[in-house]
């Protein structure tokens, strides 16, 4: 099978969630008073879901611009970490390719990605192929959620805030392969819920997934 069938054949379910967690982003966006294209450009430009949650949630409690975008940036620094451990893959390809890599590394796509090079293969196609994937999924579901998303009185009601949530449990279970990798999602699980029910959502995420290497390397080091 070829790595860009893989892709399609492995990723279609996390694609279709996508279009899913998409359209409750759309639904929240225009619901916090975004304009149909201001939600959808907000998907084509950043490409980021948690983050553009986020952004949307402080924008409808009035946050400030500096804020809103500092806050953005915060959550989006996890990119680096993902970029840091996928670049013995993606380090010999040009500048131009990397760059369009980076545009569709999402936290699904590095996911995925890393599975397949954990099975020894190197091409890049089945990571290009899944983030092209990801990308229209998600920019669909954005632009039907933004179109319809006004007439949805209670989103709630039928579980839609919930969707990004189940994708990441998924992908935290796929993605588990030994004790380590369950230690590590545990203790990420439990920081960044503590730190939401103390009022702290904005850095929940941020926290949590900043202590998360610090623990695979602590567990890597006592093993060592």
């Amino acid at each position: 099978m070829s790595p860009g069938r893989a892709a399609v054949v492995e990723g279609w379910p996390v694609a279709i969630t996508a279009v899913v967690v998409g359209i409750a982003f759309g639904l929240t966006a225009r619901q916090a008073g975004l304009g149909v294209i201001e939600t959808s450009a907000t998907s084509f430009i950043v490409f980021a879901g948690a983050s553009q949650f986020v952004m949307v949630d402080l924008f409808r409690t009035g946050a400030p611009a500096p804020l809103i975008v500092l806050a953005v940036l915060l959550l989006n620094a996890r990119h680096l970490l993902m970029a840091a451990a996928i670049r013995p893959f993606v380090g010999p390809v040009s500048l131009v390719r990397r760059l369009g890599l980076a545009y569709v590394l999402t936290d699904e796509a590095f996911a995925l990605g890393v599975g397949w090079f954990r099975r020894g293969h190197r091409d890049l196609t089945y990571f290009s192929v899944f983030g092209a994937l990801m990308w229209f999924g998600w920019n669909a579901g954005t632009l039907l959620g933004a179109i319809f998303g006004a007439d949805v009185k209670d989103p709630q009601r039928y579980g839609i805030d919930f969707t990004i949530t189940a994708v990441f449990v998924a992908i935290v279970v796929i993605g588990v392969r030994h004790r380590a990798d369950a230690v590590v999602a545990v203790v990420a699980v439990l920081v960044a819920g503590a730190l939401r029910l103390a009022g702290a959502s904005a850095v929940a995420v941020v926290v949590a997934g900043a202590l998360a290497p610090v623990v695979a390397f602590a567990l890597r080091a006592s093993r060592e």
